[in-house]
């Protein structure tokens, strides 16, 4: 199994490097042809001066071609490791990497902790589910499940907030906690609220996909073999179906990540977070480009590796599955 693993995790970072490049050429080509101008956010006025305004381009790199620009950038993040300095907040300047790093530990926070709530519940559920095919149980899950995914996220989020912040109070507080209205970096309850919103819709997803994983896996001839020799049924589900339904379950991995990913930037934005999705909204408003382009390589380098992950999964969880030099 190793022996097939290293071809992959080997193509994969050598791929790595070209993947994040093209698509920072890319974010960077869409930041060159966005309406406005940071020369107006760095200056604090919309009418800045020309002397003015030729000095701060000067400053911050914004003179020259694209591809000067696009370049000089690329050899300031290959060989210093830096992205840029950020065009609003600059009093005192401040570097992307120096904003970007205390944001990066608390999103990854709380997408650890949403991964565990959503496969640590999702595959139980789908597993029940699938148990009960033919049942009212069956539909009745799935269609609740079905009902926090199918709402827009901001609406489902504010919901959300209501809920665990309102209505739920007394039950928080009878546990010792106070789900605090806004993020506040003092409260242990501050999870709550971001993952509670970014789980609950993703947990219907890998419902299903457990589901018609397991249902496909029990109908297969071997299960009927297995009936046949006289195995327990527990044995078969858990030893049998659910290890073959594991296969197309590691697909759901990057897919999750990107669900929890596009849901941060709404959660954290409206909840407060002082994290990366907030950062990246508030890049977006602000032209503040260099900090969108570092969100972007970060987001780009997770989810990339998350790939890389389930590619190497297959192999370990199917070990007749090999790669080619073509497939990868």
């Amino acid at each position: 199994m190793a022996g097939g693993a290293f071809p992959i995790v080997a193509r994969r970072i050598v791929l790595l490097p070209l993947q994040l490049f093209a698509i920072l050429a890319i974010t960077f080509a869409l930041t060159q042809i966005a309406p406005g101008d940071p020369v107006g956010i760095i200056g604090g006025t919309r009418a800045v001066d020309p002397e003015q305004a030729e000095l701060i381009r000067e400053e911050f790199g914004l003179n020259g071609s694209y591809f000067e620009r696009f370049g000089n950038y690329i050899v300031g993040l290959v060989t210093e490791g830096d992205l840029g300095p950020s065009y609003y907040y600059r009093a005192p300047k401040r570097t992307v990497e120096e904003l970007l790093a205390p944001r990066i530990w608390i999103s990854m926070q709380i997408s650890l902790i949403v991964m565990v709530v959503v496969y640590g519940l999702g595959i139980p559920l789908g597993v029940y589910t699938a148990v009960r095919r033919g049942t009212w149980k069956d539909p009745a899950t799935i269609g609740g499940l079905k009902l926090f995914d199918s709402l827009p996220s901001p609406i489902f989020i504010v919901l959300a907030m209501a809920l665990l912040v309102e209505a739920m109070a007394p039950v928080f507080n009878f546990f010792g906690f106070n789900v605090p209205e806004a993020w506040d970096a003092r409260d242990p309850a501050r999870f709550i609220v971001p993952v509670f919103a970014l789980s609950l819709p993703v947990i219907g997803g890998i419902a299903r996909f457990v589901r018609v994983s397991m249902l496909t896996a029990m109908d297969d001839d071997y299960i009927r073999t297995a009936r046949a020799k006289g195995l327990g049924e527990r044995r078969i589900l858990y030893v049998h179906v659910l290890r073959n339904a594991m296969l197309p379950l590691s697909t759901s991995f990057g897919l999750a990540i990107i669900g929890i990913f596009t849901g941060s930037i709404v959660i954290e934005t409206v909840y407060g977070v002082p994290g990366v999705g907030q950062f990246i909204f508030r890049s977006i408003t602000q032209r503040d480009y260099n900090v969108l382009l570092g969100s972007t390589l970060f987001y780009s380098f997770v989810l990339l590796v998350a790939v890389m992950i389930v590619d190497v999964l297959y192999i370990f969880i199917d070990p007749r599955i090999r790669y080619t030099a073509r497939d990868v």
